[in-house]
């Protein structure tokens, strides 16, 4: 199945919800419970202060992978989360997802993708999933089908290229290194890392200058230099 990736912000979805199992023999009538339940009991029409009329299925709250139990709910997306207990609520994450496009019969056409994307290698976050349907047409519906992956770690310990995994003092002067701390424990700034961020690199390797002066007096600095082995590594964080 194809796919592409994208970056979702956060959406705030309202419904109602039931545990259940991919492997238990009631799966299909809990969930087709919810949507029977969402839509001729009324509470899709309740739901207050709607963002789209778009209705989305939602799996998450995993216990471990597509073999576990999660929560299942039949939800559409609002602009706020409403007051009360009528509702369940769930908070669909900002984050990447590996978005499905396909059409067909509105139950049995997703019941197939999601036997593919088992089957599947996506490296699956398993924090929530969710179905995105277009319209209402039973026998030829659009849906978009959102994965959740894992967010991949950045390799990058510095702006400039040295190794913070390598300093001797990280632990001891409880030092976070240049990527996630606002200034340096030894001063006010750092032009290096300053001029870094303020292009939107994550690292100098990135730059059309790289390296430059400011780059190089640091890496050959006769006291605090490596002899350009920081200019080597950002190099390498640069080929990846």
């Amino acid at each position: 199945m194809e796919y592409e990736i994208v970056t979702l912000e956060e959406k705030i979805a309202v419904g109602v919800s039931a545990r259940t199992n991919n492997a238990s023999p009631d799966m299909g009538a809990v969930i087709g419970g919810l949507w029977n339940c969402f839509y001729n009991e009324g509470v899709y029409a309740s739901v207050p202060d709607k963002a789209n009329a778009k209705a989305l299925g939602i799996y998450t709250e995993y216990e471990g992978d597509e073999k576990a139990d999660y929560t299942a709910m039949a939800a559409c997306e609002t602009s706020a989360e409403p007051e009360g207990e009528n509702y369940a609520v769930c908070r669909i994450p900002a984050g990447k997802y590996a978005k499905f496009v396909i059409h067909g019969d509105m139950v049995q056409a997703v019941g197939a993708a999601w036997q593919e994307i088992w089957k599947m290698n996506l490296p699956r976050a398993f924090q929530c999933d969710f179905e995105e349907y277009q319209d209402d047409c039973m026998e030829n519906a659009e849906i978009h089908i959102y994965v959740g992956l894992k967010e991949e770690k950045s390799a990058v310990e510095s702006r400039c290229g040295l190794l913070c995994s390598a300093c001797g003092y990280r632990e001891q002067i409880n030092c976070a290194g240049c990527v996630h701390i606002e200034k340096p424990f030894w001063g006010d700034s750092c032009p290096v890392k300053a001029c870094c961020e303020a292009k939107q690199h994550e690292h100098c390797g990135q730059c059309k200058e790289f390296p430059c002066d400011l780059l190089n007096g640091f890496a050959y600095d006769e006291k605090q230099g490596d002899n350009g082995e920081r200019i080597e590594q950002c190099k390498r964080w640069r080929n990846k």
